[in-house]
C-alpha cells in the first residue's frame, strides 16, 4: 500500500514539475517573435486490477503541444506579404512625389521663367542683356531637367540595391527553412498511421517565423509534407524549398536595359530561369519591382518626352528665324532625337548649346508686300526696294512666308523673264490669258545669294504671275537688305513664346479628348499622376497594416502567451506539486509506521 501511494505521488510530482517547466518556458518567451504558447497533456496511467475493482496508478505527462491554428498563421503570413508589398514601394513613391512637386527641383517654375524671359525680350529683341537673361534661363531649365532625371536615376540605383538585398535575404531564409526541415523531420515521432506523437515545438516556431520573414520579402505558399517538412513556392510556382534542399535566386543585368536587374531562379540542378517581374506578387521585392517597372519608369519616360518635345519645338522655331547678325538661327538645345524610341534619360542629356546671346533668332522675314503695277505706255517698269526681303522674294538662307502675285492690268502675257541679283526684266506681247514661269538660278550671284526654282514659291523660292496686255520691256528691281535684321522685327520670337501654350507634348494619360498637351500641362499631369499613385498606395498600405494587425491579434489571442493566464497556471501547478509532495510524505510516514510494528 505504501509503495503504491509513493509511486502515485511521484507521478503527480513529475507531472506538476513538467507543467511548471512548460509554464515557465511560456513566460520566458512572452516577447519572442513567432513563439507559440505550449501546454502539457496528462493522462491517467493504466489502472491495476483488484478484487474490489481497479486501482489507479497515478498520472503520466504524455504530450507538450503548441496551441496552434494553421489557418490564422497563414492569414498572418498572407497579410504580411501584402503589407510589405505596399510599404516597400511607399517610401520611394513619397520621394518621387516630393521631388516632382518641389519648387527648387521641379521643372515647372523654370519653364515659367524661360518663357517669361522670352516675353520680356520680345519688347526689345536687340537688347543684349535681355538676350543673355533668356539664355541663362534656358540653361537653368536644362539644369533642372538634368538634376531631376539624375535624382530619379539615383532612385533607380537605390531600388536595384534594395532588390539585391532582398534577394540575399530570401536566399538566407530559404537555406534556414531547408535546415529546419531536416532537423524537424528527424526529430518528429509519428505513429504508423501518420499521427504525430511528438514534435520539436520550438523548431516549428522558428520555421513558421522564417516563413513569415520570407513573406516580408516575397509572397510564398507552403505545402506540408508527410515527414513534417514544408515545401515552399514563390512566383509562378517556382520551388524555393523542397525538403532539405533550397534553391537560390540571383540578379543579373537586363540585356535590354543593363541599368535594370532581372530576377533569376537557380535550381539545384544548375539551370537558370529568368522570372518575369510581373509574377513576383507580394512582399517588399514585389513592391520594388512594381515601383520600378511602373511609377518610376513612367515618371522618367514622361520627363524625357517633355525634354524631347520642348527641345525639338524650341530648336525648330529657332531655325526658322534670323539671329542678331542676320544669320539663320541655330539650335538652342541639344538634339534629343536619339532618345525618341526610349525617352528615359533624355532629360539628363538636355544641354544649352548656345552661349552667344546674339544667336537667339528673334527676327523673321517681314510680311508679304504688295508692289504697285501700272502701265507706262509703250513700256512698263516695276521697281520696289524693301528693308527686309518680302516673302515673295525669299532667299534660300531665310524662310519665305508666302508667294503673293504681282499682277498688271489689263491682261498681258509674259514671253520672257530674266533675273539677276538686283534686276528682273521681261518682254511681253499682246495677248490674253495667264502664263506662269519658273525662276531659275543665276550663276555668279553677288553676296552669295542663290535663287531656287519652283512655282508656287516655297521657303526659298520666288514665283511671279504677270497678266495683261503690255507692250515691251518690264524691269523689276530687288535690292538686298543692308541692315543685319529688319528694324523692330520680333515675329519669330513671338512665335517662340506661343509655344508655351501650344499642345505639343504627347500625354496619353491626360484627361482630354486629345493626347497632346502643353509643356506646363504635361508636367502638371506628371506630378498629378505620381501624387495620385502615392496617395493610393499610402491609403492601401494603411489599410493593409490594419489587416495585418487584426490578423496578428487573432493569432495571438489563441497562440500568444498571456501572462495573467500563465501566472494562474504557476499557482495551480505549484499547488499540485506541493500536494504530490504531501502524498509522498504520507507514504513515507505509513512505511515508517510499518517498520515500528513489533
Amino acid at each position: 500500500m505504501g509503495t503504491s501511494i509513493f509511486s502515485i505521488g511521484v507521478s503527480g510530482l513529475n507531472a506538476a514539475q513538467g507543467a511548471l517547466t512548460v509554464t515557465s518556458h511560456n513566460i520566458s518567451n512572452v516577447n519572442t517573435a513567432g513563439y507559440t504558447r505550449q501546454v502539457t497533456q496528462q493522462a491517467a496511467r493504466y489502472p491495476q486490477s483488484a478484487s474490489y475493482g481497479f486501482i489507479g496508478q497515478g498520472v503520466d505527462l504524455t504530450h507538450v503541444n503548441r496551441v496552434y491554428d494553421d489557418y490564422l498563421t497563414q492569414q498572418v503570413q498572407s497579410a504580411q506579404a501584402t503589407d510589405s508589398y505596399y510599404s516597400g514601394q511607399l517610401d520611394f513613391l513619397k520621394q518621387v512625389d516630393s521631388l516632382m512637386a518641389d519648387s527648387t527641383v521641379g521643372v515647372s517654375p523654370s519653364l515659367q521663367d524661360f518663357f517669361g524671359s522670352l516675353q520680356t525680350l520680345s519688347s526689345d529683341p536687340s537688347a543684349i542683356p535681355s538676350r543673355q537673361t533668356a539664355i541663362n534661363n534656358a540653361q537653368a531649365l536644362a539644369t533642372k531637367f538634368r538634376t531631376l532625371d539624375g535624382q530619379l536615376q539615383e532612385m533607380a540605383s537605390g531600388v536595384s540595391t534594395r532588390i539585391k538585398a532582398s534577394v540575399d535575404t530570401i536566399n538566407g531564409l530559404a537555406s534556414q527553412i531547408a535546415d529546419l526541415n531536416q532537423r524537424i523531420s528527424g526529430l518528429t515521432v509519428k505513429t504508423s498511421g501518420g499521427t504525430t506523437l511528438s514534435a520539436p515545438n520550438d523548431l516549428l516556431d522558428q520555421r513558421d517565423q522564417a516563413i513569415l520573414e520570407l513573406n516580408k520579402q516575397v509572397k510564398a505558399s507552403v505545402v506540408p509534407q508527410s515527414d513534417g517538412s514544408y515545401s515552399v513556392f514563390i512566383g509562378n510556382g517556382q520551388t524555393l524549398v523542397l525538403g532539405n534542399q533550397a534553391n537560390q535566386l540571383a540578379t543579373q543585368p537586363d540585356p535590354a536595359d543593363p541599368q535594370q536587374l532581372q530576377l533569376v531562379y537557380q535550381s539545384t540542378s544548375g539551370s537558370n530561369t529568368v522570372i518575369p517581374t510581373s509574377l513576383i506578387q507580394g512582399g517588399a521585392l514585389g513592391g520594388l519591382f512594381d515601383f520600378r517597372d511602373n511609377t518610376l519608369t513612367e515618371a522618367r519616360t514622361r520627363l524625357g518626352n517633355l525634354a524631347i518635345d520642348f527641345a525639338t519645338a524650341i530648336n525648330y522655331q529657332q531655325q526658322l528665324g534670323l539671329d542678331l547678325n542676320g544669320q539663320p538661327g541655330q539650335p538652342l538645345f541639344t538634339d534629343l532625337s536619339a532618345y525618341a524610341s526610349d525617352p528615359r534619360g533624355a532629360a539628363s542629356a538636355l544641354q544649352v548649346t548656345m552661349t552667344d546671346p546674339k544667336g537667339l533668332a528673334t527676327a523673321s522675314n517681314l510680311k508679304p508686300g504688295s508692289p504697285a503695277v501700272s502701265p507706262t505706255g509703250s513700256g512698263l517698269t516695276i521697281s520696289g526696294v524693301y528693308s527686309t526681303l518680302p516673302g515673295n522674294y525669299g532667299w534660300s538662307s531665310a524662310s519665305a512666308a508666302g508667294a503673293p502675285d504681282v499682277t498688271a492690268h489689263p491682261s498681258y502675257n509674259l514671253t520672257s523673264l530674266s533675273i539677276d541679283s538686283t534686276t528682273m526684266t521681261a518682254t511681253v506681247v499682246n495677248g490674253a490669258g495667264t502664263t506662269t514661269y519658273n525662276v531659275v538660278p543665276q550663276p555668279n550671284v553677288e553676296n552669295g545669294y542663290k535663287l531656287v526654282s519652283g512655282s508656287p514659291a516655297v521657303d526659298a523660292g520666288i514665283a511671279f504671275k504677270l497678266s495683261g496686255q503690255l507692250t515691251t520691256g518690264l524691269t523689276l528691281s530687288v535690292v538686298p537688305n543692308a541692315a543685319p535684321i529688319g528694324a523692330g522685327d520680333n515675329a519669330n520670337l513671338l512665335e517662340m513664346t506661343k509655344l508655351q501654350t501650344r499642345p505639343l507634348v504627347d500625354d496619353d494619360r491626360a484627361d482630354t479628348s486629345s493626347s497632346l498637351t502643353s509643356f506646363a500641362s504635361h508636367y502638371a499631369s506628371m506630378v498629378s499622376y505620381v501624387g495620385s499613385v502615392t496617395n493610393e498606395v499610402a491609403v492601401t498600405s494603411t489599410a493593409q497594416t490594419n489587416v495585418l494587425q487584426e490578423a496578428q491579434k487573432a493569432r495571438d489571442a489563441i497562440s500568444g502567451v498571456n501572462l495573467d493566464e500563465e501566472a494562474a497556471n504557476l499557482i495551480k501547478y505549484q499547488q499540485a506539486y506541493q500536494a504530490s509532495s504531501k502524498v509522498i510524505q504520507i507514504a513515507q510516514q505509513l512505511f515508517s509506521s510499518l517498520l515500528q510494528i513489533g
